[in-house]
């Protein structure tokens, strides 16, 4: 079967800060209800929606968010403001008040550091003890009401082609590309951070395609549009650098690839 242009989606993205990649090996399917998991003593980690399927990543580093302690104040049973400090460009710190649902019924809220400056927020329940979730991108995507848009640098694209294999199994195995990144932002004191993107690519209809091709051409595409360098270094000038994937694209018939990444808040101009 010919087919003159192919069309791929990757769904919409999931984002998930290093320290818990972990724990996205989930039973594939839509999780009922949300599932809890206690990472530490102050820390719970809450998991809902759809799992399973991850075969794209990207890497991205973005600003760190600071908290500034005496500018949050709880507004309603449901919900708090704090003004947060975000280094979007380099050397220029600019403060955004923000409106945010709290993750759980709370009679209080205030600033914690678990870092070199305030970059969570403590949550002191009814009952004795108190919980904390930092505020990353996870938190601000699916909390703040308001929240300014945040620029992402996408420093590695990459998959999990086996069928045997997701996303979170590279990743949760001392990515070389994760640690480099990681290992900077470590060595020196950093307004920057690292998150995972992790994407569910939608099969193509006709199945003119294996699967795993079709996994290839989505890193492929998203590499040559996005060109993170030097970390990737293949399929930058794709198609012309890939003789092997194009042959196999042209055979079915094929002069035009077009791949929709989506997500909420990613987009050319969000990537800088």
């Amino acid at each position: 079967m010919n087919i003159s242009m192919l069309y791929f989606t990757t769904g919409p993205a999931t984002v998930v800060d290093p320290s818990y990649i972990e724990y996205m090996n989930q039973p594939p399917g839509m999780m009922d209800g949300v599932k809890v998991i206690h990472t530490s003593e102050d820390h719970r980690l809450f998991l809902q929606g759809e799992f399973g399927g991850f075969r794209i990543y990207s890497l991205v580093t973005h600003s760190r968010a600071e908290v500034i302690p005496s500018s949050i104040r709880k507004i309603s049973s449901t919900h708090f403001v704090s003004t947060v400090k975000f280094e979007f460009t380099p050397g220029s710190v600019t403060e955004h008040k923000i409106f945010f649902r709290s993750p759980i019924p709370f009679a209080d809220v205030r600033a914690k550091s678990y870092g070199i400056f305030p970059d969570s927020f403590e949550f002191r329940s009814f009952g004795p003890g108190t919980e904390s979730f930092p505020c990353n991108l996870s938190f601000l995507l699916i909390y703040a009401e308001n929240c300014p848009s945040i620029p992402l640098r996408i420093e590695y694209i990459g998959i999990a082609k086996s069928a045997k294999r997701e996303a979170q199994d590279r990743l949760g195995e001392g990515h070389e590309k994760l640690q480099k990144l990681l290992a900077e932002q470590n060595r020196r004191p950093s307004k920057q951070t690292t998150s995972i993107v992790l994407y569910r690519p939608s099969p193509l209809e006709p199945p003119i395609l294996p699967f795993a091709d079709i996994i290839e051409t989505i890193e492929a595409t998203m590499i040559q549009y996005f060109k993170p360098h030097p970390l990737n270094v293949e399929r930058l000038n794709f198609p012309h650098d890939s003789p092997a994937l194009s042959n196999k694209i042209k055979r079915i018939g094929a002069c035009r690839v077009i791949t929709e990444v989506s997500a909420a808040l990613l987009n050319k101009s969000d990537f800088g």
